[in-house]
């Protein structure tokens, strides 16, 4: 199956690069949709997973997410609930690490 979605792939490039492509703008932004949902492999986690990921309670998440300090959660189509990206989760966790820092010079 992978040799055929390779071929495939391979076969469009080719017809890129020659000028023969006779992809409408339409075609092209379903390829890269499709193509940008299989290569942008982020881990997504639920409001419970990310709650326990970074160590804080459902409320305090809330909060948070209410402040502007973490995001708010992504909706993805046919799914009820939200998610957060682990990537944006770091995020939040390298910013506040820096505050406490921050706090503790100031403290001393």
């Amino acid at each position: 199956m992978l040799q055929i979605i390779k071929r495939i792939l391979l076969k469009i490039v080719d017809n890129i690069d020659s000028g023969n492509s006779n992809m409408t703008s339409s075609d092209q932004l379903k390829i890269l949709e499709v193509l940008k949902e299989y290569t942008d492999k982020e881990v997504r986690l639920s409001k419970y997973q990310a709650c326990k990921y970074i160590g804080l309670s459902r409320a305090s998440f809330d909060n948070y997410v209410r402040f502007g300090s973490l995001p708010k959660g992504i909706k993805q189509q046919g799914f009820k609930e939200l998610f957060w990206t682990k990537k944006s989760l770091d995020k939040f966790l390298k910013e506040r690490e820096k505050k406490e820092k921050k706090k503790e010079k100031n403290n001393v």
